[in-house]
Parts: structure tokens; sequence; C-alpha cells
């Protein structure tokens, strides 16, 4: 059998981690590949990308604003828009922090205003946000891949992780890297028990049949990062924070104006690596050669550049700042975020 060496390999099947792939082989010259199965164009997608979402740390938000251009920078034009954003709660708890999210995003000149009140649902609705649209995404995405030198493994067999080293199986060939990145569910039975202060959830992704009063809409949970996007033909595509699917359908109740009904015709759930106070947690694991990359909510994928700049060691003083604090701490009081972020807990 061959056998292939790599600096990075990345674990996941998001955008997050298809943009860490690409910027630390384009921007910072690595050898990298991805072991996951990243999503078809026409697949219900699992998480949404934000360029600014509902964190209630500015330090958050300027690492965001800071990194916009470097993440521009991979994509065409037809591959973002900008989108008004409603941004709901659904809880106590989350009605009391709409107005901290939203002055945080004011902060930042994004122009909001408040839900009517006629209206079912407590927050705001956010103008101008960018975000990613994963169908075009998506349907790029492996000539990207390929242009850029990284190597996509569907499947691998036998994944041990040491010290040094990160070693499997795939297609006829040996595969060592020197670090492997975890982004979501995947790959974490290399890791044993989850560290401490992180935990397994759910999601349930949801298709429906056509709403047309939800056509063009996009809202987001502030609580869970859960969302519901209207299709331009009214369909509806959402991401409950819930293992369950009654509480998934009675979640996506609970987004619709009273009186709407919306046919469920379409399920999917699956787990999701989160942690327990909302912020995004990223750590070398012990003694392996491991690090855990989770929790990143609402704007996914666009924390790729100030990821990849600290696996690389070449990431402003900033930036070593904010994830220095997201690692593992005894004490993430000063960086626990709303509620918890991906929702879904058990």
């Amino acid at each position: 059998m061959n056998e292939q060496n790599y600096d990075f390999a990345i674990a996941g099947s998001s955008a997050l981690a298809a943009m860490l792939a690409l910027t630390l082989a384009r921007t910072h010259g690595a050898k990298v590949c991805v072991i996951g199965h990243l999503p078809a164009p026409l697949q219900i997608s699992r998480d949404i990308a934000l360029s600014v979402g509902p964190y209630s740390r500015p330090e958050t938000l300027d690492l965001l604003v800071d990194g916009f251009d470097a993440f521009r920078a991979f994509l065409s034009a037809s591959e973002l828009e900008r989108r008004r954003v409603v941004f709901a709660a659904l809880t106590e708890t989350g009605h009391a922090a709409t107005g901290h999210v939203r002055h945080m995003l004011n902060a930042h000149n994004i122009v909001t205003a408040s839900l009517p009140d006629r209206g079912h649902l407590v927050g705001f609705t956010a103008e101008g946000i960018w975000i990613l649209r994963p169908r075009a995404f998506f349907a790029r995405l492996p000539e990207r891949l390929d242009a850029a030198g990284v190597t996509v493994y569907h499947d691998v067999e036998d994944l041990q992780a040491g010290q040094t080293l990160v070693r499997f199986a795939a297609n006829d060939a040996f595969i060592a890297a020197k670090r492997l990145v975890v982004t979501d569910a995947g790959c974490t039975d290399c890791l044993g028990d989850l560290p401490a202060g992180t935990v397994m959830g759910w999601r349930t992704a949801l298709a429906t049949d056509p709403v047309p009063a939800l056509a063009g809409r996009l809202i987001v949970d502030i609580e869970s990062s859960g969302h519901l996007t209207g299709l331009a033909d009214g369909r509806i595509e959402a991401v409950a924070p819930s293992e369950n699917e009654a509480d998934a359908a009675h979640w996506l109740g609970a987004l619709l104006a009273r009186g709407t009904a919306a046919r469920i015709v379409a399920r999917r759930r699956f787990a999701v690596p989160l942690s327990r106070d909302g912020a995004p947690f990223v750590a070398p694991l012990p003694r392996k050669a491991v690090v855990l990359a989770i929790g990143f909510g609402a704007s996914g994928a666009w924390f790729a550049p100030a990821l990849a700049g600290f696996l690389t060691d070449s990431g402003s003083s900033a930036e070593r700042a904010w994830f220095g604090a997201r690692g593992v701490r005894t004490n993430r009081a000063g960086i626990a975020e709303i509620g918890l972020v991906g929702g879904g807990t058990p």
C-alpha cells in the first residue's frame, strides 16, 4: 500500500471544515486532507454561515469582522449574498438576551429593528448580513479542493491518534497526519472521553412543503443557532436543536406565525459535539496529536481564517488571546455565550 503524509487532517462535513482545509492549504502552504462526507449541493444544509451572528462577546464579533476579507477571498460573488436575518428567542432567558445581542451588532454598524409588537416572536431583524449560499458553495467545492491540493477521504479505517501523529487507512493507502482537527462528530471515537466542559448533542434537519409566507425568510434561534430558511418557492429547510422528532417539530412550530401549518416531508438526525457553556471550544487534547474545534454556532465557516492562523501559530495577538481563552480552563465564565450553541443536549 502507498503511504501519504499530511500536515493536517480535518475531520468534518461542514463548510467550516472545507474552508479551514482551503485556508490551511492556500494561505499557509500546508498539505491537507479532509475526512468526511461533504454535502451534495441539493442536500439539506446542516449548518448556517453568517458573517456575524448572535454572540454576546465583543471580541468574538471583532474576530469575525477582522477575518471578513480573508474569507471572501476564497469565494465567487455567486456564493455569497446579503440577507435580512431575524434573530429570535423562544424562552425567557433568550428574551432577556436579545437586547444585548442587538447592542453588540449595532456596535459593528449592523442596522437592526425591533420585531412588530403584534408578532409572535421576541427578537429583532438585522440588515445586510453576509451569508454563505450552501448550494453554490458545495457545488464548486470539489474542484476548489482539488486545485488547492486537498484530498478528501470519505471513509477511513483503523484511525489511531498518537502523541505526534494520527494514522489511518483509506483508498488502499496508509495515511499519516501531524495533526487531526475534529470539527464535528466525525472521528470523535478516536478521542475517547470528550474533554470536560463538552458534551455530545443532537440536531434534526427538516424539510417541509411550501409555506409561501416564509419564502426568502431567514430566522435564527439566538439560544441554539437553530435556524429556519424559507427557499424561494416557500419550502422550508430548518435545523432544530433537538434529537427527538416531536421536539424538533415543536421548535419549528414556535418559529411560525400562529395558525401556520408546515408539513414535514424529510428529516435527518445527526450528532454534534458542543460546549456546555455555549462558547466555542478549541483545544489540543492531552497526549494526542488532535485538536478539538467545536461550538462555533451560527457563523461557523467564517471562523476558518482565524482558526487556521491559530493552528499554524501565525495568528495575531488578538486571535491568540481569543483562542487561548476558549480552551480547557477551570473557569470559562468570562467567555460563556448565550445558551448552548448548537443546542440539543441530552
